[in-house]
């Protein structure tokens, strides 16, 4: 008789459950009393009997399509340079010849902002190596705004996303490098400010003007290259001792080389750079922070660090 009653009050409290189905929820007593509600809409099924287990399947970790590891010397890749492209109609497009087809390992972009009065094809040493190393690269004129470096990234991320683009679904657009020469620099610093995507700046003979405060509202890595002969010193300088600054931050001050040096020979420094703080190659860590490393306090460089 007790389980022909206990049955009943199961199936009234089924019944119950049903009605309040129609209501939005499922209230759930428990043996002390109390009750869980359950939203309808969070409730594939309701049963009796305790399910049998099921494997929880684990995202896949995305990786970097990567290659080469001498940031002397070009890497290995072959890559396409397109011209008069982007946003601005006169930018380039560096990238390599053969792209990823794994969904699961996506190609690193990065931008490149040219000095004043250069172009993408005046300063091409970055973009080239990047892209000979697996990197989409982006670069176009400089201006002084860091809004026209967020369009050409908005650009590639409307690419990625676009079926019909060559670029669908192989860019991680989540983390992304800029980088800038003199102008550009300060046209990378603005975007680095404004823009959550980039993980990493690297400003090459380059440095906010008057009170140095461009660099006091970055969080991401930002490498500074310089020389004590180089017109930018004092901007440079001044960006990375700005009290406010709460950015990890590496000065490199390269012996008594001028402004132009940043882009071309600092051409590895920048790779490196960029190789560890967006593509997670920690080994390049020991070169920026040791002394003795390839870019500390080394091989001609005199280097400052901060925020680490």
């Amino acid at each position: 008789m007790k389980t022909l009653i206990k049955s009943f009050a199961l199936l009234a409290s089924l019944a119950s459950a049903v009605t309040l189905f129609a209501q939005g929820s499922i209230y759930v007593c428990k043996k002390d009393g109390t009750y869980v509600e359950y939203a309808i809409s969070d409730i594939d099924s309701v049963s009796m009997n305790k399910p049998e287990s099921q494997e929880i399947q684990q995202p896949v970790e995305k990786t970097f399509f990567l290659y080469g590891d001498n940031v002397d010397y070009d890497g290995p890749l072959q890559y396409n340079w397109d011209e008069k492209v982007g946003p601005s109609g006169n930018g380039v497009l560096a990238y390599p010849k053969e792209m990823s087809n794994d969904p699961n390992v996506l190609h690193p972009v990065a931008i490149f902002c040219p000095g004043g009065g250069e172009t993408p094809n005046s300063q091409p040493t970055i973009p080239k190596r990047l892209a000979s190393m697996g990197f989409v690269v982006y670069s176009q004129p400089s201006t002084w705004s860091g809004d026209d470096a967020i369009k050409a990234f908005d650009w590639l991320d409307q690419m990625n996303n676009d079926p019909n683009a060559r670029f669908y679904g192989k860019l991680n657009m989540e983390r992304v490098a800029i980088c800038g020469h003199s102008q550009g620099g300060v046209m990378a610093q603005d975007c680095a400010s404004k823009d959550k995507r980039v993980a990493v700046l690297m400003l090459l003979n380059s440095g906010s003007f008057d009170a140095h405060s461009g660099s006091a509202n970055l969080t991401i890595p930002t490498g500074i290259i310089t020389g004590h002969t180089d017109m930018a010193y004092d901007n440079a300088v001044g960006d990375f001792n700005y009290p406010a600054n709460k950015a990890p931050m590496w000065l490199g001050i390269k012996g008594n080389e001028g402004h132009g040096y940043g882009p071309w020979g600092g051409s590895n420094c920048c790779v490196a750079w960029i190789r560890w703080h967006l593509c997670g190659e920690t080994k390049w860590e020991k070169e920026f922070l040791q002394n003795g490393g390839k870019f500390c306090n080394a091989n001609g460089w005199e280097t400052k660090i901060r925020n680490w």
